[in-house]
């Protein structure tokens, strides 16, 4: 509490009407992985750390793709899209699996779009460059 006796800190509820206020989308995404995880803040933090399990993944990769296809804008949709693809891409590089049936080419075409996509977080756009590292390793082998 300040010297008015008003909160300092905004609570959970209201933190998220302000980030529904301000990007809807990934707020939407944010509530989505945050029902994955709870100890998630944001769709990018889960799908960035090394430690999420690969259910946690398979699970976000469901939700994404369920959101592209709802989303009612395009910007909506094509955040989705990278969502779905951060989640196939953060099973192949953290855990060695692929959670996709999409070919190798449609997966190196998808995993560029989203490292070239300057808008994303590094984070996320290291996960496309680590997944095609580890799939160019498994097709020399």
């Amino acid at each position: 509490m300040n010297q008015n006796g008003h909160p300092t800190q905004i609570s959970d509820p209201f933190r998220w009407v302000i980030d529904a206020l301000n990007d809807p989308a990934m707020a939407y995404a944010d509530w989505l992985a945050r029902d994955i995880d709870s100890k998630y803040s944001s769709a990018v933090a889960m799908l960035t750390d090394p430690a999420t399990p690969l259910e946690h993944l398979v699970r976000a990769k469901a939700v994404f793709k369920t959101m592209r296809v709802v989303a009612s804008k395009s910007s909506e949709r094509r955040l989705a899209a990278r969502l779905y693809t951060a989640s196939i891409a953060a099973a192949i590089a953290r855990h060695g699996r692929r959670i996709s049936q999409q070919s190798d080419r449609a997966l190196i075409k998808a995993f560029t779009e989203l490292l070239d996509d300057r808008d994303l977080p590094m984070g996320m756009r290291d996960l496309a460059g680590l997944a095609m590292s580890a799939m160019n390793k498994k097709a020399a082998s």
